[in-house]
């Protein structure tokens, strides 16, 4: 019986620990996460929403990436706030990087903060070479866009 009830105790103990592995993302930290100087090795920072079909898509290809070149570097950021459903949305993709969710700051002023010219359309990508390099992409990302963005080969 105990052996049982251990798996379900630990799970309802890990599970919001799991949801808390969020930053909140505030303006000075989205300015400073969207600038090449900032990315060292070839990144990437995906902005996607619980609603958004075709960030899934872009979420899935760039787990895909991540697991075949060790070298690509993935940063999510859900734009919008944290919540409890985030996680288990993301989860599935096992994106190693780090994880941002929209903090307490005005949403118009964090997303002004990481792209003036965004008008809030999902999926948005920001593609670092890691040598100063950045590329935009609204809309579903391809395995060639990234290849050229990034330098990386998949």
């Amino acid at each position: 019986m105990i052996r049982r009830i251990l798996p379900l105790i630990f799970l309802l103990i890990a599970g919001p620990l799991a949801a808390a592995d969020f930053t909140p993302l505030d303006r000075l930290a989205a300015q400073k996460l969207l600038s090449p100087e900032s990315h060292r090795q070839a990144t990437i920072v995906a902005l996607w929403s619980s609603d958004c079909n075709y960030c899934k898509k872009n979420l899935k290809l760039l787990s895909s990436l991540a697991h075949r070149n060790q070298k690509l570097r993935v940063i999510t950021i859900a734009a919008e706030p944290e919540s409890p459903e985030l996680w288990p949305m993301l989860k599935p993709y096992a994106l190693a990087g780090p994880r941002y969710a929209y903090g307490t700051d005005n949403p118009e002023a964090i997303a002004y903060a990481i792209d003036a010219k965004w008008g809030g359309e999902l999926p948005r990508t920001f593609l670092f070479d890691g040598r100063g390099g950045k590329q935009t992409v609204a809309g579903v990302i391809s395995i060639d866009s990234v290849e050229k963005a990034t330098g990386l080969r998949f």
